[in-house]
C-alpha cells in the first residue's frame, strides 16, 4: 500500500500533537520528518524521537528531504505565508494550520504558490469532520427538517492556549503574530461549518469581539451575526470561554432550525465523563482529525481537489476580519465574498 510520508513543521499551535499522533499511526500515512521552528522546539525534538521522525532545527533542512512529499505546518500564524510559499517552492503538498494568514493579500500568496507548484492545499477546519455534524449536513441536504432558516452555534468554546500545561502558547497573546486572540483563534472552524453546512456564504455581518474574560491584550470572546445569501440567520460565538477547572477542554454545540424540524447537536465529540477531585471530559475518539488527514491524504494519492480548500480558507479569512471591523467599528459590515 502507498503511503504518504509527512513532515511536521514546527509544534507552535497544540494541534501539532494530535496531528502528529494520527499521522504516526495511519495505515496511509507515515511520519518521517519534523522541525523545531517557534516555541515549543523541545517538545518537537522529544516527538521526533518518540515517533522515530529525524529531526530539523529549522524548516529549510526538513524541505531540502527528498522522503517527505506533505507536510503540516503548525508555526505561529505570522509565519504561514513564509514557510507556505517555500513547501510549495520544493515541490510538498501543504496541511496549513488554521488562519491561513493574517492578511487576504497573504493568503492570495499562498494560494498562487500551490497552484504555481501544482501541490494541494488544505485547511484543518474540524466540526465538518465530526459525526453529529456530517449526519446534520446529509439531514439537511435531505429535506428532512425543511428549509434552514436558523443557525445557533458554539463553535468552538475552548480554554486559552496558555492554560495547556508544557507547552509555551505565549505567542497566542500577541497579536502581531497570532492575528487576534480567542476569535482569531477559534471561530474559523464554526465559520466553515457555517458555510458548509448551509452551502451558502453570508452577505452581512455584525460581531461584538473583545477581552471580557480574562483581561488579556487580545480578545478572549466573541459573537457574531451572519445574514446569508439566502436567508439563513447565523449566530456564532467563539473564542477562550471555558475557564482553567472547566470539564470541557473543547465545546461545539449547534441548534439548527428548519421549518419541519430542529436538530440539537449538545456535543461533536464522543466523550465520557470522569468524577473524582474535578470532573474532566474525556474524549475517546477525535474522528475529526482522522478525517482530516485522511481527506488530505485522498487528494494527494489520488490527485483529487481537498475537501477545504485555499480559496475556501481565503473567503473564511475574509468573514473573520470582517468581524473584526464590525466589532471596532460597532456596526454591519457588508461582505463581498
Amino acid at each position: 500500500m502507498k503511503k504518504l510520508n509527512f513532515g511536521i513543521i514546527s509544534y507552535a499551535h497544540p494541534h501539532a500533537l494530535r496531528f502528529a499522533s494520527m499521522i504516526a499511526g495511519g495505515r496511509r500515512t507515515k511520519l518521517v520528518a519534523i522541525s523545531g521552528d517557534g516555541s515549543n522546539s523541545d517538545v518537537a525534538r522529544a516527538e521526533a524521537k518518540k515517533y522515530g521522525a529525524k529531526f530539523y532545527r529549522t524548516y529549510e533542512g526538513l524541505l531540502k528531504n527528498e522522503k517527505v512529499e506533505a507536510v503540516y505546518i503548525g508555526v505561529e500564524t505570522y509565519r504561514h505565508k513564509e514557510i507556505a510559499i517555500r513547501a510549495a517552492e520544493e515541490g510538498k503538498h501543504i496541511l496549513l494550520e488554521k488562519p491561513i494568514a493574517l492578511t487576504l493579500d497573504d493568503a492570495d500568496e499562498i494560494i498562487k504558490a500551490a497552484r504555481r507548484a501544482g501541490v494541494k492545499l488544505m485547511l484543518p477546519f474540524n466540526p465538518r469532520f465530526t459525526g453529529p455534524l456530517r449526519k446534520a449536513k446529509e439531514m439537511i441536504d435531505n429535506g428532512e427538517i425543511g428549509l434552514l432558516e436558523y443557525i445557533q452555534a458554539i463553535s468552538e468554546n475552548v480554554k486559552p492556549p496558555i492554560f495547556l500545561e508544557g507547552l509555551d502558547m505565549s505567542w497566542f497573546l500577541d497579536r502581531e503574530k497570532s492575528g487576534g486572540g480567542g476569535f482569531m483563534d477559534t471561530a474559523p472552524h464554526g465559520v466553515d461549518s457555517l458555510l458548509w453546512l448551509t452551502g451558502d456564504l453570508p452577505k452581512k455581518v455584525h460581531a461584538d469581539i473583545g477581552s471580557k474574560v480574562y483581561g488579556f491584550p487580545v480578545d478572549d470572546i466573541g459573537t457574531a451575526i451572519l445574514e446569508f445569501r439566502r436567508g439563513v440567520l447565523a449566530v456564532l460565538t467563539a473564542g477562550w470561554g471555558n475557564p482553567r477547572g472547566y470539564s470541557y477542554g473543547v465545546e461545539m454545540k449547534y441548534y439548527l432550525v428548519g421549518r419541519e424540524g430542529f436538530l440539537d447537536v449538545r456535543t461533536a465529540y464522543p466523550d465520557f465523563t470522569v468524577y473524582q477531585e474535578r470532573a474532566e471530559k474525556i474524549y475517546w475518539d477525535r474522528p475529526d482529525i482522522r478525517g482530516i488527514v485522511n481527506s488530505f491524504t485522498d487528494a494527494v494519492l489520488k490527485d483529487e481537489e481537498p475537501p477545504v480548500t485555499g480559496e475556501d480558507a481565503r473567503r473564511n479569512l475574509a468573514i473573520i476580519l470582517s468581524a473584526y471591523e464590525s466589532s471596532r467599528l460597532g456596526k454591519a459590515i457588508k461582505l463581498d465574498l
